[in-house]
């Protein structure tokens, strides 16, 4: 359950595909109070977003796994190295694009914005909470801090985690700062994700490139259809 969980909050921390005007690269970190201690490996992760006009790349990286996602402005591949499980999938801009209008009939969340700012990473952040409904008729909140300094327009909605992933609907910004609670079979914890560090130094072309070697590669459908299969179906 802790392994599913941390894949939905490495689609959290990197919710979108974007086009950037400027390049970027941001490095943050995320910690998850309140695992028990078999998993407290699970608890710390690193993840470094690089933003090229129209191309990303991120990379997320623990004691456990290490994922990288990568779009290049026409197709995204992601690979996850689960302890020595290594699989990945590639899926066009037209397929993400297409899986994206199928969900425009869903509820969006709620966004309120709180007259609260903060500073992290050198840049203004205001407060955001955003509320959505799940399955299960239960209500999840979020805080977010987001900027508008960083000037990146969303083109696709990212989807690595299909139905784990969170909703954050049409937030304004680029969210710096994520704060969040959840009760996971009873236990009750907190994850805080925060930048530390945005630098706006160009970026090589090389990289943007993903070794795939040892990668067992899929289409996206047969990738989560693989990870219900691990699930139990779920």
């Amino acid at each position: 359950m802790i392994t599913k969980y941390i894949l939905f909050i490495a689609c959290l921390i990197t919710f979108k595909i974007s086009f950037s005007q400027e390049d970027y690269t941001i490095k943050m970190n995320m910690k998850i109070e309140g695992l028990p201690t078999e998993y407290a490996a699970f608890g710390e992760q690193e993840t470094v977003t690089y933003l090229k006009g129209e191309k990303s790349k991120i990379e997320v990286s623990s004691m456990m796994e290490n994922q990288i996602t990568l779009f290049d402005g026409k197709e995204q591949t992601f690979t996850n190295d689960l302890m020595g499980n290594k699989m990945g999938y590639k899926i066009s801009k037209e397929e993400l694009e297409s899986s994206d209008k199928k969900k425009k009939g869903n509820v969006k969340p709620t966004i309120d914005y709180i007259n609260e700012k903060q500073n992290i990473a050198g840049l203004e952040c205001n407060k955001a909470i955003i509320t959505s409904i799940n399955k299960d008729k239960k209500e999840n909140k979020i805080i977010v801090w987001v900027t508008d300094k960083i000037n990146v327009n969303s083109t696709i909605t990212k989807k690595i985690s299909g139905k784990r992933s969170f909703d954050l609907g049409d937030l304004k910004g680029y969210p710096l700062k994520v704060e969040m609670e959840s009760n996971q079979n009873g236990m009750e914890i907190k994850i805080l994700i925060i930048a530390t560090e945005i630098n706006t130094k160009p970026i090589e072309d090389s990289v943007f490139q993903i070794n795939t070697d040892g990668f067992s590669m899929m289409s996206y459908s047969e990738y989560i259809e693989k990870l219900k299969s691990m699930q139990g179906g779920r």
